[in-house]
Parts: structure tokens; C-alpha cells; sequence
């Protein structure tokens, strides 16, 4: 027994394997109820708009183009979902089969994307596992992630933010790569970097800021890098040019204007509104779980001296983190304060909110490790020596046990997170239930005759814990129900519960 915990190289790998394990149990659950959603709310629109679009112009790359054009000028300026909303449209192309493959390819994409950025910060192997556990738990097994239903299983939303969230980190990651490698890979990592940070660029204003601020603080992180390198700087400035093509669209000031709340108008009032909307939100972001989960991250940070920032992290550069995290979520609040005319995030928008400021906040914590070493822990302070690894392993398993099994508070919020209500819902069978009637309320339209008008009846129980709604309700003039009978190439849509 004593010659196991005396042989580091086999304790790691037994560690590794129990992270890999947690990985895949928190990820397991989310991603296998992609293959049981179904259309929901704005799909019908979308589908149905892409429809029109590639039969009236023959094509349906020039079709979802200028349907995109039109709500650009007319609705908002987030040209990339637009575009790609109206040219996949997996239902109608390839049925329920098709809608779940796609809804899985975004979320995966996604979640690989969140697993390259945390390899490339995190270097060491056991750092990184655990970067992409805490990264992972943040999104699904944490306080408000009972909304992730918005975000994983409703398709539009899962296109519109988690996809392009994928494309935020990947420009994220290509271009930190492009500043740690020179000659042809710098070139190939800023092409590809660029790409991606233009096709971020075009998501809804809240992620734009994010994508066009994480690039932005490559360049400040590494400015000396920078002034040798200049072009270096590509990335940061196609994403900012297509942070001023989605920011200017006409569409965007007239949905705006649309609905005013008093004391919400002006830009003064925005800037006011994020701060609420900013501090309402924190404490529901940094939970108790998270709390637990950053300090075990901080600690194997300091074990295995994890290096996020190559070139050291000094007082100054401290405090530039801090301060340029907290002005990252602050510009990802503000278009949603300005365009909304509130001073709380509800819905889809404060999930996302609140994954991109676990996210953030993560990394200040792997940097402050890297601080802490650097300044205290190699200066010969004997204080600073007495946090040995023993001493930091002892704090990670701390914080492990009472994630697990001592707080009832802690076990309450992951009883309620996404993983553990799509686990039920799977466990109930309600997961399937609910699969099953909406597939045959979807097949129902499908077959009947073009042009009538299409009631269902559905005396079954559709209720879960993770599913999202069909949004076609008694009303058949009810937008949904209207964007339903388009696709579906009737004259009214309803669906009728007791």
C-alpha cells in the first residue's frame, strides 16, 4: 500500500482516470437528451423561413442570404445563427433524425472548444482535466444551470449561442497558439483564429463582446510579443470589423425601440442597468459548488505549478486580469441592458451570463495560483513554504468531500442542476414519454392534407424536468402556431391539452 502513494506517476494517472470519469458523468445525461428534443418555439420560424427562401430564389445558400439580409435590416444584426438558422434547417431537410444530430454536433462542438482552450491554458495534463471538469460543472451541474434547457435542447438558442460559443473559444484558442509558435503555424493559426473570431463575431451582441474582449486580451497579455509580431493582431481586428457589421444593423435600433420601459431609454440608463444586472447575478454565479470547485482548481494549480501565462504573472499583471475580467462581463451585459431596457437578466440571457462569468472567473483563479507561487512561494517566505504539496492535496480532497457529502446545500444545488433533472427525466422514463407524444403531435402535421386546418388533441401528460415546450398552443393565430402551419404547408396549427 505504501509503495502506491509513494509512486506519484501512478497516483496521477488513478486521478486522471477518476477526472475523466467525472467529465463524462456530468457531460453524459446533456448530451444524450439532444437526441430526444424536438422543435420548439422559434425553430417553426426559422424552418419555414429557410423553406421559402431556398424555393423563392432556387438556392438555398442565396435564399437564407437574403433572408438574413432582411433581418439585418429589420429585426437585429447577428448575421451568423441568421444565416445558418435558415440554411441547415435539419427537420426539413432530414427529419427528428437529422434535428438531433445537429443539436449534438453544436453541443459537442461546443464542449470540445471549452476542452481545447482549458488544454492549451492548463499545459499539464492532470491541470487540464481538472480546468475542463470545473469548466464542464459550471455549465450543467451548478446554481441556474436548470436553464440550460434554453441553451442545450432548444435548437435555435443552441445554434444562436452555444455553437458560436464554440467559435468565440476557438479563435480564443488559435490565437493564443499563434503567439506561442512562429513561422508557418503562427500563419495557419491566425487564419484559422480569424475565421472563427469573425464567425463569433456575428452572434448576438452579448457573446460578440466576449469573443472581440478575450481577443483583445491576448493582445494585452502579450504585448511585447505583439510589438515584435504586429500581425499577430488580425484575429482581434476581423472580429472587431465584424463586431461593427452586427452593431450598426438597422434591425438592431428598431427592436429596440419596440418596447421602451420607463427609466430604461437612454444609454446612460444602460450603463446604470448593467451594473445591476451585473451584481444580481453574481451571487448566483459563484455558488457554493463553484466556490468548492475553484478552490480544489486553485490548489492542483499550485501542486503542479501551472503556468497559464508564459511569461509570469506580476502584481500589475494581476490586477489586469482582475480588472479586464470584470470589464469582459460588464460589455457582455451591456447590449442586453441597452437593447432590452432592463436591469435584470432573465431566461436564456442569464445562464449565459452566468456560464460566461464561471468561465472568467475560472480563469482569474488559475492565474492568482500562478501568482501566488511566483511571489510568495519561491521567495523563501517560510509561511508561503509551510502550503507544501501535501498540504494542497489535503485541500483538494477537502474541498471534494464537502462538495459531496457534508454540505446539504451544496448537494441541493446540484440536485437541481441540468444534469441531474435530464438524469431523472431519463431514470422516469419521462424523457422517452414526452419524446414520443411530441414526435407523433410533429408527424400528425406532417401527414395532414396541405391547406386544412390541423387540431391535436393530446390527453397525455408532456411534463419533464428538461425538455423544453412545443410552443403550439389552443390560439391558432398564435405566432408559433402561424410559423407551424407554414412549415408544415397548412392553413391553421393548434394543439389542444385537457
Amino acid at each position: 500500500m505504501k509503495s502506491i502513494f509513494a509512486n506519484k506517476e501512478l497516483l496521477n494517472r488513478i486521478f486522471n482516470v477518476i477526472l475523466v470519469i467525472l467529465i463524462i458523468g456530468v457531460i453524459a445525461t446533456p448530451l444524450t437528451g439532444t437526441m430526444f428534443s424536438f422543435l420548439s418555439e422559434d425553430d417553426f420560424s426559422y424552418e419555414s423561413g429557410g423553406l421559402e427562401g431556398a424555393a423563392e430564389y432556387q438556392s438555398s445558400i442565396v435564399g437564407s442570404l437574403y433572408k438574413t439580409i432582411n433581418i439585418y435590416k429589420a429585426q437585429q444584426g447577428c448575421y451568423t445563427p441568421m444565416f445558418l438558422d435558415h440554411l441547415v434547417r435539419p427537420y426539413s431537410r432530414y427529419g427528428l433524425p437529422g434535428f438531433h444530430i445537429a443539436l449534438f454536433f453544436y453541443v459537442a462542438f461546443c464542449l470540445g472548444a471549452l476542452a481545447l482552450t482549458c488544454a492549451i491554458l492548463g499545459k499539464n495534463k492532470t491541470v487540464s482535466l481538472a480546468a475542463i471538469l470545473a469548466s464542464f460543472m459550471s455549465v450543467f451541474t451548478m446554481s441556474v444551470t436548470e436553464l440550460d434547457t434554453s441553451i442545450i435542447l432548444w435548437y435555435t438558442e443552441t445554434l444562436g449561442f452555444t455553437l458560436l460559443l464554440g467559435f468565440t473559444l476557438l479563435a480564443l484558442s488559435f490565437s493564443i497558439l499563434a503567439f506561442r509558435n512562429k513561422g508557418w503555424k503562427t500563419v495557419i493559426y491566425i487564419i484559422l483564429s480569424s475565421i472563427f473570431a469573425f464567425l463569433a463575431s456575428g452572434a448576438s451582441l452579448t457573446l460578440t463582446a466576449v469573443n472581440c474582449a478575450l481577443l483583445l486580451a491576448v493582445l494585452i497579455l502579450d504585448y511585447k510579443e505583439l510589438g515584435e509580431r504586429k500581425y499577430l493582431a488580425v484575429p482581434f481586428a476581423v472580429g472587431f470589423i465584424g463586431a461593427l457589421i452586427n452593431a450598426v444593423a438597422p434591425g438592431n435600433f428598431i427592436r429596440g425601440a419596440e418596447s421602451v420601459t420607463p427609466g430604461h431609454e437612454t444609454v446612460f440608463d444602460a450603463l446604470r442597468d448593467s451594473f445591476s444586472c451585473l451584481f444580481k447575478a453574481f451571487p448566483q454565479a459563484l455558488d457554493l459548488v463553484f466556490v468548492l470547485v475553484a478552490i480544489a482548481l486553485f490548489a492542483l494549480c499550485m501542486i503542479y505549478k501551472t503556468d497559464v501565462l508564459p511569461d509570469g504573472v506580476s502584481h500589475v499583471r494581476m490586477v489586469i486580469v482582475i480588472v479586464g475580467v470584470f470589464l469582459l462581463q460588464y460589455f457582455e451585459t451591456f447590449p442586453a441592458a441597452f437593447g432590452n431596457h432592463y436591469d435584470e437578466q432573465v431566461g436564456h440571457l442569464l445562464i449565459e451570463h452566468v456560464i460566461v462569468t464561471r468561465l472568467t472567473v475560472l480563469f482569474v483563479v488559475m492565474c492568482l495560483a500562478q501568482w501566488c507561487r511566483e511571489n510568495f512561494i519561491t521567495s523563501g517566505n517560510s509561511a508561503a513554504k509551510a502550503l507544501s504539496n501535501s498540504t494542497l492535496w489535503k485541500v483538494v480532497f477537502a474541498a471534494a468531500i464537502l462538495l459531496v457529502l457534508v454540505l446539504p446545500a451544496s448537494r441541493s444545488i446540484m440536485n437541481n442542476s441540468f444534469t441531474a433533472r435530464t438524469y431523472r427525466d431519463f431514470r422516469s422514463g419521462a424523457m422517452v414519454r414526452v419524446y414520443r407524444i411530441r414526435e407523433f403531435q410533429l408527424v400528425t402535421f406532417e401527414m395532414a392534407e396541405d391547406g386544412t386546418d390541423c387540431i391535436v388533441y393530446t390527453p397525455w401528460d408532456v411534463s419533464s424536468e428538461s425538455l423544453p415546450n412545443l410552443g403550439i398552443t389552443a390560439d391558432s393565430e398564435w405566432l408559433v402556431n402561424r410559423s407551424a402551419a407554414n412549415l408544415f404547408g397548412l392553413h391553421t396549427t393548434t394543439v389542444l391539452y385537457p
